[in-house]
């Protein structure tokens, strides 16, 4: 039987990352979990939502309680707005679900949401939420402009620029 993987894209929103980078930054990049949690008014449960994503690209470390820049989160914040944008897609591409939607939009030029979903189930990888993931999806993906969206169509097309 084929082992099942979950989807490695823990439930954080692009401004919550991007003010966690920003926060542990202004500290000298490296600050306490617990002082995070204060800082951001957040519960430890939602941060550590915000702290997985984070590690997820490369912006963050953690070690004993202790979450640290890594060079791409010092980078993100040294940057133009479009800079910001580079560093997460150059993250983003290398991980699901972004992996699958480049291969297919490289491939057929475009993707319905439910191509999408059904590759990576075909791959064991068991998505719960589907109406969570595709507003994550949508939500980092478009910001770093991965790929662009049709709403009416559900359709993924790759942005005028990267063709």
């Amino acid at each position: 039987m084929a082992k099942h993987k979950m989807l490695p894209f823990p439930d954080a929103n692009v401004g919550e990352v991007l003010g966690l980078v920003e926060i542990v930054y202004a500290y000298k990049g490296k600050v306490r979990v617990s002082f995070l949690a204060e800082e951001l008014r957040m519960d430890l449960d939602e941060l550590n939502d915000v702290i997985e994503m984070a590690k997820l690209l490369n912006l963050v470390r953690v070690k004993e309680g202790t979450v640290e820049l890594t060079l791409f989160g010092e980078s993100l914040n040294l940057g133009t707005i479009d800079d910001k944008k580079r560093v997460l897609r150059k993250n983003l591409v290398k991980i699901e679900p972004f992996k699958t939607i480049l291969a297919i939009l490289k491939k057929d030029g475009h993707a319905h949401l439910e191509d999408i979903i059904s590759d990576l189930r075909e791959r064991n990888v068991v998505i719960e939420d589907e109406m969570r993931f595709h507003k994550l999806l949508l939500a980092w993906g478009g910001y770093a402009e991965i790929f662009e969206y049709n709403g009416s169509k559900r359709v993924f097309t790759m942005p005028a620029n990267h063709q």
